[in-house]
């Protein structure tokens, strides 16, 4: 993996952050992580981020591999912040907020049967959700299961040596 973007402070200090969270999946769907991007939203806010999508230099995107996961995402962020834009949530394949400052990357993780292949095969889609991020770009799940694997493997050492792991 080939990073050409300067490394630049954020609001929360390094601009790569990677947060370990183990859950377990329960109708397709990793909770703990769906807790761990709430709690990481309301941080954002604190910072100075905002959900306001007309706000282009604030505003906070979440994207996820799985579509059960986003729907969960979306109706937990959605129901907690009314004003959180649909369009800023959505799959690798389908996300349609543009770039945003923070992009937070749920990966669903967790267990010993997950997998990223399809993202390790095509890095392309790896790319789209680092690459929307212009400030603050978060990766969450578990982070032994993600480090398993060729390209997100590659993106945790990344992280490690020049962001912040949590």
């Amino acid at each position: 993996m080939i990073i050409t973007t300067e490394p630049k402070a954020s609001r929360l200090g390094a601009n790569l952050i990677a947060c370990h969270v183990e859950g377990k999946l329960e109708n397709n769907v990793n909770w703990a992580e769906v807790d761990a991007v709430e709690a990481l939203i309301e941080e954002l806010l604190e910072a100075g981020y905002c959900l306001n999508p007309t706000d282009s230099d604030n505003t906070i995107g979440v994207i996820s591999p799985y579509r059960r996961q986003v729907d969960a995402l979306t109706q937990r962020l959605k129901s907690r912040w009314t004003d959180f834009s649909k369009q800023s949530i959505g799959t690798v394949h389908t996300f349609q907020g543009g770039q945003k400052s923070v992009i937070i990357f749920s990966t669903r993780q967790c267990s010993a049967t997950d997998s990223l292949w399809f993202i390790n095969r095509r890095p392309n889609l790896l790319n789209v959700a680092v690459s929307r991020a212009r400030e603050l770009f978060i990766l969450v799940g578990n982070l032994g299961r993600i480090s398993s694997g060729g390209h997100t493997r590659e993106l945790v050492e990344y992280i490690k040596e020049f962001g912040e792991m949590r």
